[in-house]
């Protein structure tokens, strides 16, 4: 069965080869059938010696492009940029050789008085030249075509490189906006409580460990993104204890679904920021995660029962976090969208739709792990 196999493979450039030929012929039966009578015995045995000129052009000009063309492009284009219009005069120069050599054949074989007149020199010589710039003129059209399509290629395979490029670049200047603010956190508290100081190194230790593993992929497991928010949280915690209230609203079994790394946490540090910070009271962040009715997409949602703002405005301060999530769900491309929604005195709802992938993403060998914020450090409730 592999021996027929290959046979058939073997044969089958030689057999759409003279399939083409027979298709050439047409044009050729046409002319000399109409040349030379019109009527059916003459298209019939025009078909026959338009065999016969198709036979000769056709093997003519594949040995001119498998062997003439290639040494002509060696020779002339040693730069890679070879005219494509010394290609055509080969090529034509080529079939207008082989039409009389087919002439002569049919003269010597098949059409005795075939090419008995200069008219009938000169009228060969004519349809070679006519046939040469049609078939030539659909040979290129395909080549031109291809070349087309494969740019085409090349250029979305760039814009998917540039686009994977945009995202690590987001992910670069992201980590160090929130790993420095975390930084401030620890020197505020290194000569005040020195123990609660060192638990947060150590919780920091995890947040760190994340931000590399997950820098270095395009997502990670919700569940992984989930222990690196609590780790980071634990250390804002520390900063403003009770004033700080955490809400985990988290539909079971997406443990394993992949979300883009790092996305949450510039929105978390906003509300805090907002929401938190500035109140003497402090703040409820909710965190809502849940699959969608339809099973095709996730959505997640951070709620804060801050000042909030004004339809059509901004919170004060809306840069480098919050813009970088919104264009890395751009660059996402279909089913990612961002939304945000705030009132004054209404606080400030943030939600975010990602596809659910079809193939769960593998755990991460480093993870952050999940903190729970247990009772309050030493040095919990500094503004």
């Amino acid at each position: 069965m592999g021996s027929d196999e290959a046979m058939n493979q073997r044969f089958q450039p030689i057999v759409r080869s003279a399939g083409l030929i027979a298709l050439w012929a047409v044009p050729f039966a046409l002319f000399f059938g109409t040349l030379y009578g019109a009527g059916w015995s003459s298209y019939g045995w025009a078909y026959l010696v338009s065999l016969v000129f198709a036979t000769v052009i056709r093997v003519s000009v594949g040995l001119a492009g498998r062997f003439a063309v290639p040494l002509l492009r060696r020779r002339t284009g040693a730069d890679g940029r070879y005219p494509w219009m010394l290609d055509a005069a080969v090529y034509m120069a080529v079939s207008v050789t082989a039409s009389y050599v087919a002439a002569l054949i049919v003269d010597r074989f098949i059409v005795r008085g075939f090419l008995g007149s200069p008219r009938a020199w000169v009228v060969s010589g004519m349809f070679a030249v006519a046939f040469t710039l049609l078939v030539g003129g659909i040979i290129y059209a395909r080549v031109f075509y291809r070349q087309a399509v494969t740019r085409a290629v090349a250029l979305e395979r760039m814009r998917s490189e540039l686009e994977r490029a945009e995202l690590r670049a987001l992910r670069a200047q992201v980590n160090p906006h929130f790993l420095f603010n975390t930084l401030n956190s620890i020197a505020a508290l290194i000569h005040e409580n020195p123990a609660a100081a060192e638990d947060v190194v150590t919780r920091l230790a995890d947040v760190f460990r994340h931000a590399l593993t997950a820098s270095g992929r395009e997502h990670t497991r919700l569940a992984d993104e989930l222990g690196f928010l609590r780790s980071w949280l634990a250390i804002e915690h520390v900063r403003f204890g009770d004033r700080l209230r955490v809400v985990e609203d988290v539909e079971p079994g997406l443990d394993d679904v992949p979300v883009p790394g790092l996305l949450f946490q510039p929105l978390i540090e906003n509300a805090v920021r907002y929401a938190v910070a500035p109140r003497a009271e402090g703040g409820t962040i909710t965190l809502r995660v849940h699959r969608d009715p339809s099973g095709e997409t996730l959505t997640a949602e951070i709620v804060d029962d801050g000042p909030g703002f004004a339809a059509g405005g901004s919170p004060r301060g809306n840069g480098v976090g919050l813009e970088s999530v919104r264009e890395r769900l751009r660059l996402g491309g279909a089913r990612h969208a961002f939304a945000l929604e705030s009132a004054p005195g209404q606080g400030t709802r943030v939600r975010i739709m990602l596809p659910l992938a079809p193939t769960p993403i593998a755990r991460l060998e480093v993870a952050a792990k999940p903190v729970d914020f247990g009772p309050a450090l030493p040095g919990e409730g500094r503004a």
